[in-house]
C-alpha cells in the first residue's frame, strides 16, 4: 500500500490538503486559546478609592440647594464608561453671596460678587486607577487638578472646577 495515491490521499482516505486545512484549524485555535486564557493588561491592577474635591463658584441657590450628599455625580461632556464618577460624600458652602468671574473692557478681570448665590467646595468619592501622580476614575474618567468640568446630578448641572485630589 502506497503512502499517497494517484488521487493525492493519504493512505487512500483523506487529502493532504484536507489535513493541511485541518493543521492550521489546529493551531489558530490552540493560539486563540492562550490568547484568551493570559490575563489582560490593567485586569490584575486593583482599583482603590479615590477622593476628590471640587470648587463650584457662584451656583445659584435653587441649585446648591438640590444638590445632596449621596448623589452620584456625572460629567456632562466627557465619558466615564456609562458610570457615575463618584458618590457627593460632603458639601461645604465656602461663601453666600457667591462669586464670578467678571472680564472688564479694559482687559482686567476679577472676582465679583454674584446675587442669590454660593460657592461651594463639593466633595467626591470615586473608586479608580492611581499611580499617585495620575487619576483615572472608572479606569477611563482622567481627573487632573484645576480642570474644569460641567458636572450633573440626577437634579442639577454645574460647572466646577477639581481643587484637589487624593
Amino acid at each position: 500500500m502506497k503512502l499517497v495515491d494517484r488521487n493525492g490521499r493519504l493512505f487512500g482516505k483523506i487529502s493532504i490538503i484536507d489535513l493541511l486545512v485541518i493543521g492550521v484549524v489546529a493551531v489558530m485555535a490552540v493560539a486563540l486559546y492562550f490568547k484568551d486564557s493570559q490575563p489582560h493588561t490593567g485586569t490584575n491592577v486593583a482599583e482603590q478609592d479615590i477622593t476628590f474635591q471640587i470648587r463650584a463658584r457662584g451656583v445659584r441657590s435653587y441649585v446648591a440647594d438640590a444638590l445632596l450628599v449621596g448623589d452620584s455625580l456625572y460629567d456632562v461632556d466627557y465619558p466615564s464608561g456609562g458610570r457615575a464618577i463618584g458618590q457627593i460624600v460632603e458639601i461645604q458652602v465656602e461663601r453666600t453671596p457667591g462669586t464670578t468671574l467678571a472680564s472688564f473692557s479694559d482687559g482686567t478681570a476679577s472676582l465679583v460678587e454674584l446675587e442669590d448665590s454660593r460657592d461651594l467646595l463639593i466633595t467626591v468619592k470615586g473608586r479608580g486607577l492611581s499611580d499617585g501622580r495620575s487619576w483615572s476614575v472608572n479606569r477611563v474618567y482622567d481627573l487632573g487638578i484645576n480642570s474644569s468640568r460641567n458636572y450633573m446630578t440626577k437634579q442639577a448641572q454645574f460647572t466646577g472646577t477639581v481643587a484637589d485630589i487624593w
